[in-house]
């Protein structure tokens, strides 16, 4: 009877994973066509919100980069106005005389065209142009180190997802080994050359195998999620990949540092950070030479009064002028400024130095880590492909009763882990890779 409700249990069991192995399988059956690793990084390409946010932004620098936002060209306004008074006036003279006047009414009408044009600044105007342009070559690359991170995040999630999936496919032959298992314990206990905790054994490792396939499955489930938001799109959108990872260049660490030192765009942005406060020391010496503004404007104003010695008033016509300011002392806050300039730029030399620093270890890191994944790779796919046949030899000799239980279960763990160590070298590999892509900004496209 015990055994009896043990099947039925086992059973129940089967159904359900069959069931949600079963709707995973159809669900990604169902999906449109194999999503390629290059389609991939073309929709992330168009559609990542990040990499959006950063092409607007360069946009901006771009848009603000102009002669006129940098002072170089002149100013002009127009502007108009009209007023009007209507008064009671009552004046008393020294003779004793007393005027009054009602309602004494006066308009004035005035209208202009201005022009400033500051001509010299100290060279001020110059420095800021640089400045721009600066900023414009800083978020120009700061766009293209976006690309370069959306592009190998994409790449690494693509391939992961692949690993992962090549696992599940392990988990399921793992648990089908254990099905077999338990199914052959169950033989002999009926026919009474086995023992029943030898089939309560094999149904707790098929209990705990069928679980190892469910949280593959949800975990298939996560990183498809996390590659669709990589892409922009719905996260629910299911897709098949394409499961081979691509082999993996090895790089010469000399030649990294090398090249790293001249494109990476991390420290090319901290060059022109560099260039930005040597700017600002300029801007700051401005202010130490004279001011010269030429000013212009055509102007038309005209004023009515009832009574009076003039009862109409009327201008019109150009007037032009010239403004030169020469700055004596304003409490040394010039020096001052200059000074603190200085500092800065010092400061950002220091944060160069250091930056260069740790992405020339970065580089020592990557290699060796890239070096000692493809040893890796190399080996654990020979040790996943003898424990597979060590697996598959096991079965047999366990279905004759040459081996026991718990040698069957130790060829069956160490097939699962030599594939997952295989899986996982292949993913450390392409990570390494890509790293070192990033890190000499030469990231190669799939």
């Amino acid at each position: 009877m015990m055994r009896s409700k043990t099947k039925n249990r086992l059973q129940t069991i089967s159904i359900l994973l069959l069931f949600i192995t079963s709707s995973f399988s159809a669900s990604h059956a169902q999906s449109a066509d194999t999503l390629k690793i290059s389609d991939a990084i073309k929709i992330g390409l168009e559609n990542n919100f990040s990499l959006r946010i950063a092409r607007n932004e360069e946009l901006v620098a771009r848009t603000n980069n102009t002669l006129g936002a940098a002072g170089f060209l002149p100013k002009v306004d127009i502007s108009s106005s009209a007023s009007g008074s209507n008064y009671n006036i009552r004046q008393e003279l020294a003779t004793g005389e007393v005027n009054e006047t009602k309602n004494y009414q006066t308009t004035s009408v005035y209208g202009g065209v201005q022009l400033s044009w500051t001509v010299f600044d100290g060279f001020a105007m110059f420095a800021n142009r640089q400045r721009l342009s600066t900023l414009e070559g800083i978020n120009s690359i700061a766009y293209q180190l976006k690309v370069e991170d959306v592009v190998s995040d994409i790449i690494v999630n693509y391939y992961t997802l692949s690993a992962e999936k090549q696992l599940l496919d392990i988990y399921k032959e793992i648990l089908r080994l254990s099905a077999d298992r338990l199914n052959i314990a169950r033989e002999k206990a009926a026919i009474g050359t086995s023992y029943l905790l030898a089939v309560m054994q094999a149904e707790v490792d098929y209990r705990t195998d069928s679980t190892q396939v469910l949280r593959q499955i949800n975990r298939i489930k996560d990183l498809t999620i996390t590659l669709n938001k990589l892409l922009g799109r719905d996260p629910s959108i299911q897709f098949e990949i394409e499961s081979k990872i691509p082999e993996v260049k090895l790089y010469n660490q000399d030649s990294v540092i090398t090249m790293l030192k001249s494109n990476n765009k991390e420290l090319l942005i901290s060059r022109l950070n560099l260039r930005l406060k040597q700017i600002a020391i300029k801007e700051a010496q401005a202010s130490r030479y004279p001011r010269l503004t030429l000013s212009s404007a055509y102007n038309f104003s005209q004023s009515n009064t009832p009574d009076g010695s003039t009862t109409l008033s009327r201008n019109i016509g150009p007037s032009y002028g010239v403004t030169l300011g020469i700055p004596l002392f304003n409490g040394f806050n010039v020096n001052r400024n200059i000074a603190n300039a200085r500092i800065y730029m010092e400061n950002q030399q220091f944060n160069l130095q250091a930056l260069e620093n740790d992405l020339t270890a970065e580089a020592v890191r990557l290699t060796n880590n890239l070096l000692l994944a493809t040893n890796l790779v190399e080996i654990e796919k020979k040790s996943a492909l003898l424990a597979k046949q060590n697996s598959d030899i096991s079965i047999e000799k366990y279905r004759v009763g040459l081996i026991s239980d718990l040698e069957l279960r130790d060829a069956q763990i160490r097939y699962l882990n030599a594939e997952f160590r295989y899986q996982n070298a292949l993913i450390q590999a392409k990570s390494a890779e890509i790293a070192i892509q990033v890190l000499i900004g030469n990231l190669q496209m799939p």
